[in-house]
């Protein structure tokens, strides 16, 4: 009778084993998918957070094809393609699709910003073929020089030696050419619609 006794109490402790093991497995397992889910959740994490960097830095400056200096956010087409040149009404609706408009230069820490990026970008290439246009016209009154934001221009300096010229075509668009021995005096004037050009365009940073 106790030896009968001691089996089943053998036979129950050897089943209580089994289930433990089991159930020990099983919790392993669902342990094992909450480690995995736990280390899915910090890959996930970091990358968030690294996105809200990538955001923070970003905000207040340009979106992207812009430059950031001071406080706007300026295109330089030639950057996007060196091949693809507009006539003065098409760059400045290209400019307006960007959300932006063709650049108003409006201090001389500006006029060498755009002087010294166009002599890097057009160093060696013809001159005159080569330039990008601004927001700068003289097309209601000949001779009188009016920015798209309505200033009206007052510093001749930054004209090439001999311009405006008008060249007898009629040359009522302004336009940012190379200058290698000074970026100020970079300006010449070109006509709007024959002429293609590269082109600047400028909107406030964020």
């Amino acid at each position: 009778m106790a030896e009968e006794d001691a089996k089943r109490a053998l036979e129950t402790a050897v089943k209580n084993h089994t289930m433990l093991k089991d159930q020990l497995q099983q919790k392993k397992i669902i342990n094992d998918g909450y480690q995995k889910q736990l280390e899915a959740l910090r890959t996930e994490r970091t990358t968030l957070l690294s996105n809200i960097s990538a955001l923070e830095s970003s905000c207040g400056k340009c979106p992207s094809g812009f430059l950031h200096f001071n406080t706007s956010c300026y295109f330089f087409s030639y950057a996007e393609s060196s091949t693809v040149k507009k006539n003065w009404h098409d760059s400045r609706t290209d400019c307006i699709n960007r959300g932006s408009d063709l650049i108003v230069i409006d201090s001389p820490e500006e006029q060498t910003f755009v002087g010294n990026n166009v002599n890097k970008m057009v160093q060696g290439l013809e001159i005159w073929q080569n330039g990008f246009w601004v927001g700068l016209t003289d097309m209601d009154t000949e001779d009188h020089w009016v920015w798209i934001n309505n200033v009206t221009e007052v510093e001749p300096r930054y004209w090439m030696d001999g311009e405006p010229n008008e060249y007898g075509i009629g040359e009522d668009c302004a336009a940012v050419v190379y200058s290698s021995s000074n970026p100020w005096k970079s300006r010449n004037d070109a006509n709007c619609q024959r002429n293609e050009l590269y082109w600047i365009c400028e909107k406030v940073s964020r």
